[in-house]
């Protein structure tokens, strides 16, 4: 046979085997990307952990809000506090 007609057959090869492959993996992604997880049987007392663990975040964020307001009192109450000195340092002039 033509070294040339040898060598395109074992291109030809290669790249059918080359497809193929790539198109069983592809397949065997999507298949398993869409397998939907099955859900855990929650039980009681994880039931319990989780209520109690919402009301802890509901009660930081309750506290962190709280917070950040005694924040802006207290940058608002030096604000005023320092505007009547600059006031009456620009009015001797």
């Amino acid at each position: 046979m033509n070294p040339e007609v040898t060598a395109f057959r074992d291109v030809a090869i290669i790249i059918v085997v080359l497809v193929a492959s790539l198109s069983a993996i592809t397949v065997a992604l999507v298949r398993g990307v869409s397998i939907k997880p099955r859900h855990a049987k929650v039980s009681d007392a994880q039931s319990l952990q989780l209520e109690q663990l919402q009301q802890s975040v509901d009660a930081i964020a309750v506290e962190v809000e709280r917070i950040a307001e005694a924040q802006r009192f207290s940058a608002k109450l030096l604000a005023d506090r320092a505007e009547p000195a600059a006031i009456t340092r620009s009015g001797s002039n």
